[in-house]
């Protein structure tokens, strides 16, 4: 036995020594074979099966090992390493890498659906690009992200020794030269082709085209192309490295002016197409001429941005997540204007808030009541939907025209505010500010949603007591009563599951609300209004009157409308594909459970079940509130591209100044609180009635 156990061992060690012996030889075997190719494609095949077969290895240390094998092989094997030469610079003659160049990990499409279809298709069948496309090798060899970040990785010595012996010929510098000029070409006029539409002109500092920076880019392109000699090409550089600069400028002008004229999907797909353009531009010129201050080679900086580019045009999760930030941009910056009106700033702000709340809660009695006599009636699922639906938008329009607030509806509004600080400021100022606005926002949602609970309880029992005066009879039937209390029960009902839905619906308000703004002053509706030719008929100022009582409103009313019409309707199309689906919102719900206790008097007191259902009411107000915040903030930052590890540090400050001064995150405890707020003079602010 201890014989056969030492004749194992010695059988393994000997299997072990001759690995990197034999990754020696296939090597070998691989790089004879692409010499001994006859045809470019049959060259292109073998190329990407030698590379593939150094960087697509299994773990690093064979990738290191096999890596600096082929270069020492290459180095002491003259005779190899000359048919190598001749046969990569002959290939290398054949391709073409303009597509490479100018399109490598730039954004492809405005159709999310389009591009997703095409990078599925890429991934299931073989790549229909042209044989003599550079872009196959890169496809092929850095086909996963381990591949590309040993290639990105490797040191600068490994690289340089690499460079030597892939070095070109002459005339394969010539080819790659002109393959240069031609991407650079083509990426100066897609820049100037986007930079002329309506849509960025508009926006731009520019009055004339002729003027814009994006057009003038094709003529600092065009000098440098004709430029001969190092010198000269040099000079061009620093002229074409001006236009450039000049451009960014151009794009800074332009997301400034975003907000305020509206932004849409394209706009944002073509602002980042441009500046994607313009930086491969700039690293396409420090190749061509040789010169650049940065600290890695620019070939080194090219290849890198290549290869990277060239796996993420394949890669499925990072398209859908490009186009969720321009979503979340483009709903955002409308809802970041709109979240300012739902923030008390002043001390006096914040008392008006706690009045028009209770008028909320008021209201929201009467919403409750219809619901309940909706519920009873028994009609069909989409007529209940579309009844209750119309009970809740009326009611929500009603809070817009009377001024009135409910708290549910905030959140979503103010956590697209709060983004726009983080945007806006940086360093100390930034986490200054995040916390007397985190205080402002906790003190407001506070005072609304206490306000709004008490008076809707207030409410409730005065609509129950005038009720039974009037008819003889309480208004709730005792089986809905009972229904009421057992589905607020905390532990026995979906009471969480269904306040965190509402969160979410709460949230997807917010944003449609932001959208219709966003659609309205992008194509300037209200403009359109208050220049229809029905002014000849009706007068030019009621056509004006109009046009501004719709850019008021439109975001607040399509919120209203929108959110009334899908708490109505969830719940329908829920139960119609057999998922027992409701909605709790923290004030509807205590409107409902208030006429629910006042029928049963204060006999209710003494019972369990109120109780639990007002402990499902506060869960209910945790997650509608938190829910909804929540996403809306986690959308707001991801679309101003916060990093996650500066959003971990956002959170944990915000905690300790919690900890530290609890009471003014409750109650205005200054008599001044600093406001990011535009001044609004108090005695104008008296007579104009809140829009929110």
């Amino acid at each position: 036995m201890l014989r056969t156990f030492r004749k194992m061992l010695r059988s393994r060690r000997f299997k072990a020594r001759p690995t990197f012996v034999l990754a020696h030889d296939e090597l070998y075997r691989l790089t004879q074979g692409f010499c001994e190719a006859d045809t470019t494609a049959v060259a292109i095949r073998r190329a990407s099966t030698l590379f593939g077969f150094i960087w697509g290895t299994g773990s690093d240390r064979a990738f290191v090992v096999r890596l600096l094998r082929w270069i020492r092989m290459m180095e002491q094997d003259r005779e190899l390493s000359a048919a190598f030469s001749r046969s990569w610079n002959a290939m290398l003659l054949e391709l073409d890498s303009v597509t490479l160049f100018a399109e490598a990990g730039l954004p492809g499409h405005h159709a999310l659906v389009r591009e997703l279809v095409g990078r599925v298709f890429q991934r299931l069948l073989p790549s229909a690009r042209e044989e003599s496309d550079t872009g196959r090798i890169f496809a092929d060899v850095f086909s996963t992200p381990e591949a590309v970040e040993r290639f990105v990785g490797q040191q600068g010595f490994v690289f340089e020794r690499l460079v030597r012996v892939l070095a070109l010929s002459p005339a394969a510098v010539v080819h790659l030269e002109e393959d240069l000029r031609q991407a650079m070409c083509l990426l100066a006029t897609r820049v100037a082709g986007r930079g002329a539409t309506a849509a960025i002109r508009q926006r731009g500092s520019t009055r004339h085209v002729e003027e814009s920076p994006f057009y003038l880019l094709i003529f600092a392109t065009e000098r440098m192309m004709r430029a001969e000699g190092t010198l000269e090409r040099r000079e061009e550089f620093g002229m074409l490295q001006g236009a450039i600069a000049a451009c960014i400028g151009e794009l800074d002008q332009i997301h400034l002016h975003m907000e305020d004229a509206g932004v849409s999907s394209a706009l944002v797909y073509d602002l980042r197409s441009i500046e994607g353009s313009l930086v491969r531009m700039d690293m396409l010129a420090a190749v061509y001429t040789g010169a650049s201050a940065r600290v890695h080679s620019p070939l080194r900086e090219l290849m890198n941005t290549l290869v990277r580019g060239r796996l993420d045009d394949m890669r499925l999760r990072l398209l859908i997540g490009q186009n969720v930030n321009m979503l979340a941009r483009k709903t955002v910056e409308r809802t970041g204007q709109g979240g300012e009106h739902y923030i008390a700033h002043s001390d006096g702000a914040y008392w008006r808030m706690w009045r028009a709340a209770a008028g909320g809660g008021l209201l929201t009695v009467f919403t409750a009541a219809v619901k309940m006599r909706l519920i009873e009636s028994h009609f069909p699922l989409a007529i209940e939907g579309f009844f209750i639906g119309t009970d809740y938008a009326v009611s929500f329009i009603l809070l817009q025209i009377f001024g009135l607030a409910l708290a549910t509806k905030q959140p979503s509004m103010t956590a697209a505010t709060l983004a726009g600080i983080i945007r806006e400021n940086r360093g100390v100022a930034r986490f200054s500010k995040i916390s007397e606005f985190a205080a402002d926002i906790s003190r407001t949602q506070l005072a609304a949603a206490f306000s709004n609970v008490i008076a809707v309880c207030v409410g409730a029992v005065a609509f129950e007591r005038l009720w039974d005066w009037m008819f003889k009879a309480h208004y709730l039937a005792e089986e809905s009563a009972h229904h009421v209390t057992t589905t607020l029960h905390p532990f026995t009902s979906g009471t969480a599951i269904f306040a965190a839905f509402t969160g979410v619906l709460l949230w997807m308000a917010a944003v449609i609300g932001g959208w219709f703004e966003n659609f309205a002053v992008y194509h300037r509706v209200p403009e359109a209004v208050a220049q229809h030719p029905l002014g000849q008929r009706f007068g030019t100022r009621k056509m004006k009157l109009a046009a501004d009582w719709l850019e008021r409103n439109l975001a607040s009313w399509s919120t209203s409308i929108v959110l009334g019409y899908l708490l109505g309707f969830s719940p329908v199309v829920a139960r119609f594909f057999g998922i027992p689906l409701d909605v709790r919102h923290v004030t509807l719900s205590t409107g409902t459970l208030a006429l629910a206790a006042a029928r049963f008097g204060t006999s209710s007191f003494g019972h369990g079940w109120l109780w639990y259902a007002i402990a499902g009411i506060g869960i209910t107000f945790v997650l509608n509130l938190g829910v909804s915040f929540s996403i809306a903030s986690l959308v707001a930052l991801r679309a101003y591209e916060v990093p996650r590890e500066e959003q971990w540090q956002i959170v944990k400050f915000l905690a300790r100044e919690v900890l530290d001064a609890p009471l003014s995150f409750v109650f205005p405890v200054r008599e001044e609180v600093l406001s990011i707020a535009p001044v609004v003079d108090e005695e104008v602010e008296e007579t104009v009635p809140a829009e929110h």
